[in-house]
């Protein structure tokens, strides 16, 4: 995977709410305003589901729902998704419920319906850059470890191999012979290579 390909990637985001009228107003705003694939749910456990099934970067769900309510849902999706962002929606919002989904549910934003729409969208956007960017940094941090167990690998197996000076020196690669000790190095070489 690229950089490109990293900052290409699809970001989603699953809307939960009881009211399927609501469901379908806001997925027509985001289909329209974003590039997010949209999932929906018409209540917590059906949310869990489609949660555990998809990779899932923006959770949306309301807060006043029958059987799991919205600030329930996030509890169980701080527990088993964490990399999931969460945000509620209210009909009724009270600082008292703000405060309990920020402190328990780690809600990254509250909105109270209705809501202002160019504000919920450029909110949605700005976390699916930073979704984005922590994408790009951990995609670098795993090269960089890739690498590191290459050269420490090459090390081990070819002590002084990395320790040479280009200057004045012809430096011979035999790619055939490279390759046959890749391709028997441990796992995680072999696939920094693209053998495995």
């Amino acid at each position: 995977m690229t950089d490109a390909c990293v900052s290409a990637a699809t970001l989603t985001v699953l809307f939960v709410d009881d009211d399927p009228d609501v469901i379908r107003a806001i997925s027509r705003l985001v289909a329209a305003r974003t590039t997010f694939r949209i999932f929906t749910a018409a209540g917590g456990e059906e949310a869990l589901g489609i949660l555990r099934a998809n990779g899932v970067d923006v959770l949306v769900s309301d807060i006043d729902m029958p059987r799991m309510s919205g600030l329930e849902l996030v509890r169980h999706a701080r527990r088993e998704f964490p990399t999931t962002l969460r945000i509620l929606l209210t009909g009724a919002g009270t600082m008292d419920r703000a405060i309990d989904a920020i402190n328990e549910g780690e809600v990254v934003r509250f909105f109270a319906k209705p809501f202002e729409v160019d504000t919920f969208i450029r909110a949605l956007n700005d976390l699916g850059e930073r979704i984005l960017a922590l994408r790009q940094q951990r995609y670098a941090e795993a090269q960089r470890e890739r690498c590191e167990q290459l050269f420490q690998w090459i090390e081990k197996e070819y002590p002084g191999t990395l320790a040479f000076e280009r200057e004045g020196v012809e430096v011979v690669i035999d790619l055939v012979r490279l390759r046959a000790y890749v391709e028997s190095a441990p796992a995680c070489v072999s696939a920094f290579y693209g053998a495995g």
